[in-house]
């Protein structure tokens, strides 16, 4: 039998699994978090920045915020989720992500807009990204390395950073035929046609 623990959410007691991510338990339990790089079979990443939550940091009564999708459930933890700082944070990583529109994904791109206009800081949506399309989540080097086919990497750094096939790894045509990467990506990057992605795109230099 699972151990449950008890965590307290926008005021509302909840059990949930022991060891359970925090994101995960909330969305087991009908809470809507927003998030664009989590998936529950891989390890989290914390990287589009739109899954923050508040919590209590304890004996101190101060709120800190906290990527959900990193956070483990513990006995007694105190999570807020719907706060105007979070807001305001969302709408902020929200912005960073719309400047690699367009996105072939609608859904994907209408969540960002919603939590911009929910709170923005400055009503401007940011631009001037060199990775149109693709918002650097690494889901699908994730999900590569989780089915055994390690093909993809970060590359580069800063401004310059983009996903591309590890160095040594053979012939980048031979990619992309398992469509794992398209499955999982959020935002329709290498959608419909992964094999053309990878070489148009994902591997240019």
């Amino acid at each position: 039998m699972e151990e449950l623990v008890a965590i307290v959410v926008d005021g509302r007691s909840l059990a949930v699994s022991k060891s359970t991510i925090v994101l995960q338990a909330l969305r087991d339990h009908g809470i809507d978090i927003p998030a664009l790089c989590y998936y529950p079979a891989l390890e989290a990443y914390g990287s589009c920045g739109l899954c923050m939550v508040e919590v209590e940091i304890r004996g101190n009564a101060i709120w800190k915020p906290r990527h959900a999708c990193l956070l483990e459930v513990e006995d007694g933890l105190q999570i807020k989720t719907a706060t105007p700082r979070l807001q305001r944070l969302r709408a902020w990583a929200a912005q960073i992500l719309l400047r690699d529109r367009p996105f072939h994904n609608s859904e994907a791109e209408g969540l960002l807009l919603k939590l911009v206009q929910d709170k923005t800081a400055d009503g401007q949506v940011l631009s001037g990204s060199t990775t149109e399309g693709c918002i650097l989540c690494g889901l699908c080097i994730r999900m590569c390395r989780k089915i055994g086919k390690n093909r993809l990497t970060f590359l580069g750094r800063g401004k310059n950073l983009r996903i591309g096939l590890v160095p040594g790894a053979g012939n980048k045509a031979s990619c992309g035929n398992c469509c794992a990467c398209r499955n999982i990506c959020p935002t329709g990057f290498i959608s419909p046609d992964a094999e053309h992605a990878f070489k148009a795109r994902l591997y240019k230099e």
